[in-house]
């Protein structure tokens, strides 16, 4: 009788067992309920255009260039099995109803709808937008008079065989404005070293005279700039260069003349401002207005000695400040304040991070100052030559294109400060 009975309770178990996996099954789904959009990826002339998901806000992280309406989808991240109204490759009009991206889930029941939040650039040219520089006080400003800071890019010497003479191509130029928003360059004319002008005039101004071209044509500002450490010493050649250029470019808003890089341990008074005074003589007897930049001593330091002795008799005059974090610190900018405060204006034609870091708390500091004082700056340099300045790793495409994998840590740094400069 006992067996019997257990008999029965095992067979009740088994049976209500059974009967609940039955039931559970009836309302367990397997297909997933996720529309989400995990990540996503805009491209436009290989220049990429990340995003952040925020809700159902695609929201791209840079400004799309002005004027520009299609891009592409180049990577697409969504829930697992879910569908999408859009696959990678497709087109994307962002001015359109078209700007919307469509998520339903694998199981049909969550159906999700992203819509595109951009900025765009809203200008066609920055040199229209500004016009013609001038130095008014210790300020630059455009044609409107307000204070202008630009933020850009310098290419290396243009020497033979130096490495950096690769870059000077139009397509780089072209790049740097489209995936860096870079707004000013400067083609920095190797003068008195091996392979330079003075052993080659015609490649190394055919070099510079493509970048110039290209700028002009891609409507930024560019620096003609007679890169040498012994200026003095070529007076003449730097006349009838300049003489050339101003007669070539003068009647462009985006030439700037940097008629000399950075002067070693001379003297202002007696050595650096009559070379100056000689040279703007010559600009000006053929370019009346457009801007020109002047070294000064000590590798282009010591702008309060200039501050104390200015260059009187010329309108359109400002004063070169370089810096290099590694080296130089809050004392070149208490000496920069000096000459700001003494009333003339300075451009930062050269400087450079840390290097082999893509965040230096020093060069925070300095772009502090740049944006506290309106001051213009173009990082050095374009190349892949293996040393910490350098924007590129070895081997990178001399046109541009270039993948974050092709940046070096100086090349992210100064790119996302270049990007970032006008927001």
């Amino acid at each position: 009788m006992l067996k019997f009975q257990q008999f029965i309770i095992l067979l009740f178990i088994v049976f209500f067992s059974c009967n609940g996996s039955s039931n559970s099954n009836e309302f367990i789904s397997t297909k997933s309920s996720g529309s989400s959009i995990i990540s996503l990826e805009l491209v436009y002339k290989n220049s990429i255009f990340s995003t952040t998901i925020s809700g159902n806000e695609i929201i791209l992280n840079r400004k799309l260039p002005y004027g520009v309406k299609e891009y592409i989808i180049g990577k697409m991240s969504i829930s697992e099995k879910a569908k999408s109204d859009r696959k990678v490759g497709d087109k994307i009009t962002l001015d359109t109803t078209e700007r919307k991206i469509k998520i339903t889930s694998e199981d049909g029941q969550s159906i999700k709808e992203y819509v595109f939040k951009f900025d765009q650039i809203d200008y066609a040219s920055i040199v229209a937008k500004h016009g013609n520089l001038r130095a008014i006080g210790n300020k630059i400003v455009d044609k409107n008079d307000e204070a202008v800071s630009l933020a850009g890019n310098s290419f290396f010497w243009s020497n033979d065989n130096w490495g950096g003479e690769r870059f000077y191509k139009s397509s780089t130029l072209e790049w740097l404005k489209l995936d860096w928003e870079t707004t000013i360059v400067r083609a920095a004319l190797g003068v008195d070293e091996t392979g330079g002008y003075l052993d080659n005039k015609t490649s190394n101004k055919n070099r510079l005279k493509t970048i110039v071209d290209a700028a002009i044509e891609n409507d930024v500002y560019v620096i003609i700039d007679w890169h040498s450490h012994h200026a003095e010493n070529y007076q003449e050649e730097a006349i009838t260069f300049f003489r050339e250029m101003a007669t070539t470019y003068g009647d462009f808003d985006n030439v700037i003349y940097e008629i000399y890089n950075e002067p070693l341990n001379v003297s202002w008074s007696e050595t650096i401002k009559p070379y100056a005074e000689a040279v703007i003589k010559a600009i000006r007897e053929i370019d009346p207005d457009n801007m020109i930049v002047v070294g000064t001593p000590e590798w282009s330091q010591r702008v309060d000695l200039a501050a104390k002795d200015p260059i009187i008799g010329y309108e359109n005059i400002a004063y070169v400040l370089h810096f290099y974090t590694v080296h130089h610190q809050q004392w070149l900018r208490d000496i920069a304040n000096e000459a700001l405060n003494s009333g003339i204006p300075i451009f930062i034609t050269e400087w450079g991070s840390i290097g082999y870091k893509e965040n230096d708390p020093e060069t925070d500091k300095w772009m502090e100052w740049c944006k506290t004082n309106n001051i213009s700056h173009l990082n050095w340099a374009v190349n892949s030559k293996e040393e910490e300045w350098s924007i590129v790793k070895p081997n990178s495409n001399v046109n541009g294109n270039w993948s974050d994998d092709d940046l070096t840590a100086a090349g992210k740094l100064t790119r996302r400060i270049i990007r970032n400069w006008n927001d």
